[in-house]
């Protein structure tokens, strides 16, 4: 059966099929569908490896955190070759060091902290300073300086904790530390005060053991508090990103996460330094 419409080019019969039926439709739409879905699948992997590749960098960080932290990696690692005299500082915090122990991770100097402040006295100090006696290794003692303290009369809590320091070729320079810390840190302390006490400080220990102390500082303190009036004082530089660069300096605290034998309480980390020069220079800071 046809049909013929008025008009005459509009023919039909009983088998047409309209457009939307045709094949080459249904290819094309097939096409679109496995194409969105590989598009799909590929966003899929694309996030998934992104994923991946996140959680390995932030457990690569982790890693280098608990490594740093423990002290198994720093910064800093100068040589033996570099640097042949190498020490340590210690306090109470440390507790009863063994320096036959010292003498065979191959430490040449140690530092006993002695005093802070006006009053205070490092507990471990005075057993720590006879002990030494019997050992090689070269020993000083350091103050750690009060912003908020008298500078003389700090200077007279180190003199009575020390006492005398024999010239025996294994005493070295009285040292003191001049950092911010605790609540300095929220409330830096004026300059022409720091000046004026640490000023008093070094005079009155000049005066009892005829040398100027040695300055433990860092390079940002040192700049912007003392270069102008401390210049002629040997300088221990704490850097602990990378070697003092920018000042004069004599000794460098280049990581607060040592472990070494010879300590009591080991679970407690250990400063550790270098000194700038050979072992002939070294005896230069000696008594």
């Amino acid at each position: 059966m046809r049909y013929t419409s008025n008009n005459s080019n509009d023919l039909y019969d009983n088998n047409f099929e309209p457009d939307y039926y045709d094949d080459s439709n249904y290819v094309n739409d097939g096409d679109d569908v496995r194409s969105l879905k590989k598009r799909r699948r590929g966003r899929k992997r694309r996030r998934i490896v992104l994923w991946l590749i996140t959680l390995g960098i932030a457990a690569i960080l982790i890693d280098l955190s608990v490594l740093l932290y423990t002290g198994k990696i720093w910064f800093n690692s100068p040589t033996r070759k570099e640097y042949p005299v190498q020490g340590i500082t210690l306090s109470s915090l440390q507790g009863a060091i063994n320096f036959n122990a010292l003498e065979i991770e191959n430490i040449s100097f140690a530092y006993l902290k002695a005093s802070e402040g006006k009053g205070l006295k490092d507990k471990q100090f005075s057993a720590s300073w006879e002990d030494s006696k019997d050992s090689t290794v070269k020993t000083g003692a350091y103050h750690k300086f009060s912003f908020s303290d008298d500078g003389e009369e700090q200077a007279k809590n180190f003199i009575n904790t020390v006492g005398r320091i024999s010239n025996d070729g294994y005493r070295l320079y009285p040292a003191v530390e001049v950092t911010k810390s605790g609540l300095s840190l929220a409330s830096p302390p004026k300059k022409e005060t720091v000046i004026k006490e640490l000023k008093e400080y070094c005079k009155t220990i000049k005066n009892e053991y005829a040398v100027n102390p040695i300055i433990i500082t860092g390079d940002k303190f040192y700049k912007e508090y003392l270069k102008d009036d401390f210049s002629g004082y040997k300088l221990w530089i704490i850097d602990l990103l990378s070697k003092p660069k920018s000042i004069n300096w004599s000794l460098w605290c280049y990581s607060p996460r040592g472990k070494l034998n010879g300590t009591s309480e080991t679970k407690n980390y250990i400063s550790l330094s270098a000194f700038n020069g050979t072992r002939e220079n070294f005896s230069k800071i000696q008594y």
